[in-house]
């Protein structure tokens, strides 16, 4: 159980170790409880400058029903973390041929916990259950998930060292993303001007990749999209099209957390 809590990247999106805004830096080491920060240079294959990763949370069946059929139409691959006690059990959330259907088809898949359990100041047999079980349930369907995604933004804070100095769970790979609800939810954005956020956003890492060179990549996480009875924690689907369809006609690389590895020697993200 142990080896498969320190398998995992660990995501979250409030507090990290190694991640400024909501660019994911590669090439990026940390040194010490200081969290000194030190760039290298990397030169990556295979992508244009311009790269996105996109997140979606929770399971929700709409991920399935309505976000899948945009993906497949513009040829684009996400990561998807799921709540393994939501599969087949909870109304409004896909089941688990779904969730093979969408692993077999190229789709990353991730542990979001067993119960979408808060992680603040959990005792070690919690977490063992909450991170190793889920990763094991996956396992059990086939599905190797690689990275894990702390429910309500909570855990992450919790103590980075054990008592004999080593790094704990909370942030040893974390990497911090850009909430697209949250937004909307917090700065009661509608759809246009939402939408200009997102384009801010992606854009963001013009400044840091040069001439195929990628440095940062901009990670943007959805949770409900085209959900009727929500207003201001939902993607409108025809904004998601929108959305979309502006990665695709400008030539963005779509990745997922699983194209990226972690190189023990320099202590750092690179695409694989």
């Amino acid at each position: 159980m142990r080896n498969q809590i320190l398998n995992f990247i660990r995501l979250n999106v409030s507090v990290l170790s190694i991640l400024l805004g909501f660019l994911l830096f590669l090439g990026i080491q940390q040194f010490d409880s200081q969290h000194e920060l030190h760039a290298q240079p990397l030169s990556e294959s295979g992508t244009n400058d311009k790269v996105v990763i996109l997140n979606f949370d929770d399971n929700r069946l709409s991920q399935f029903t309505q976000v899948k059929p945009i993906l497949d139409k513009y040829g684009f691959k996400a990561t998807f973390y799921v709540v393994c006690k939501y599969l087949d059990n909870k109304k409004g959330y896909m089941n688990w041929t779904e969730l093979e259907t969408l692993y077999k088809e190229g789709h990353d898949i991730g542990s979001h916990t067993m119960n979408h359990a808060n992680l603040s100041d959990s005792s070690k047999k919690s977490l063992e259950y909450q991170i190793g079980r889920s990763k094991e349930c996956l396992q059990e369907h086939g599905i190797n998930a690689t990275s894990f995604a702390y429910p309500f933004d909570k855990g992450s804070d919790n103590k980075p060292y054990t008592k004999n100095a080593k790094l704990n769970y909370a942030n040893k790979y974390s990497i911090r993303g850009w909430s697209h609800d949250l937004s909307r939810r917090e700065n009661s954005y509608d759809d246009s001007a939402l939408y200009d956020r997102f384009i801010q956003v992606v854009n963001s890492q013009s400044e840091y990749n040069k001439n195929g060179t990628i440095k940062a990549i901009p990670i943007i996480i959805y949770h409900r999209a085209g959900d009727k009875l929500v207003d201001d924690y939902n993607t409108d689907l025809d904004l998601f099209d929108k959305e979309m369809k502006y990665l695709h006609n400008g030539n963005f690389t779509v990745l997922t957390i699983s194209d990226l590895g972690y190189d023990e020697k320099s202590n750092s993200l690179y695409i694989k």
